[in-house]
């Protein structure tokens, strides 16, 4: 008896019990992921804390100590290290989804698992990186004496946000990237951008208020700003509502766009990776 699979059609044939059914799978692809990351590293998993530090050290010193950039009442380490700790989030999750299915293809290749899987597990990867950053960044507030802010718990909603956003665009790159190895190369460059686009480096109280609302349309920035406001507290300003609403509906719409063009890629991926 011969059994043919046939690719699923459209949103609405999403199988999220099928998904569920292949979370140990999802579990072993997330840890290899981890483990081969850092694999012949006498270090190992200490590259994560080590990158953000040595870059929070730099920044400090050019533009905390030297520039004097302002930093809403917070020590400059503190907040640039918040800011660093959303971007590797966000641009890591969006690299690791967005090469997923060209980095998943001896597996691909060899047997049927829902490839909506190989994103999901990028996702999962970034989350193991952002919990260690996290805990650093608590230890980074303590040594400079800052009080996590009441509002805490709502910075892991905005870190969510984050990560739903590089989902989202990083799923409508999978399969482009399966395809034409360019599109690696220039997401580079695109996040390269989009993160001095971003209130990483700096505040957004010193973007000119007629160009406020401009800046706040980048998804990313309404994010960043309440993280840092959710878990820093004290003069740190809050988003507008809108803007964080707007981020909100545009990941939406783009989860949506993403999953289709996923689904759609997933029929021939094997062809091309």
């Amino acid at each position: 008896m011969i059994t043919k699979i046939y690719p699923r059609k459209g949103f609405t044939h999403l199988n999220f019990r099928e998904l569920y059914e292949y979370r140990f799978l999802l579990g072993l692809l997330v840890v290899r992921d981890v483990k081969t990351r850092y694999k012949q590293s006498y270090i190992g998993i200490l590259w994560i804390v080590l990158q953000p530090l040595a870059t929070m050290a730099i920044y400090s010193t050019l533009f905390g100590y030297i520039a004097r950039v302002p930093s809403e009442g917070v020590p400059y380490p503190v907040y640039i290290l918040a800011g660093i700790t959303c971007w590797q989030f966000f641009s890591r999750t969006i690299t690791g989804v967005s090469t997923s299915l060209a980095d998943q293809q001896a597996l691909i290749s060899k047997i049927y698992f829902p490839r909506l899987l190989a994103p999901i597990s990028a996702l999962f990867g970034s989350l193991v990186d952002v919990g260690v950053l996290f805990v650093i960044l608590l230890g980074v507030m303590l040594v400079f004496k800052v009080p996590p802010s009441i509002n805490m718990l709502i910075a892991f909603g905005y870190l969510m946000l984050l990560g739903m956003l590089a989902l989202a665009v990083g799923l409508i790159l999978t399969g482009l990237d399966a395809l034409a190895r360019d599109v690696r190369h220039g997401l580079s460059l695109v996040l390269q951008v989009w993160y001095f686009a971003s209130p990483i480096l700096y505040p957004v109280e010193i973007v000119p208020e007629r160009f406020r609302t401009l800046y706040y349309l980048n998804p990313t920035a309404p994010l960043v700003q309440g993280f840092r406001w959710a878990l820093l507290g004290g003069d740190v300003s809050l988003p507008p509502a809108w803007a964080v609403l707007t981020s909100v509906a545009l990941t939406s719409v783009l989860i949506l766009v993403g999953v289709l063009m996923f689904q759609r890629f997933e029929r021939n991926v094997v062809d091309y990776i």
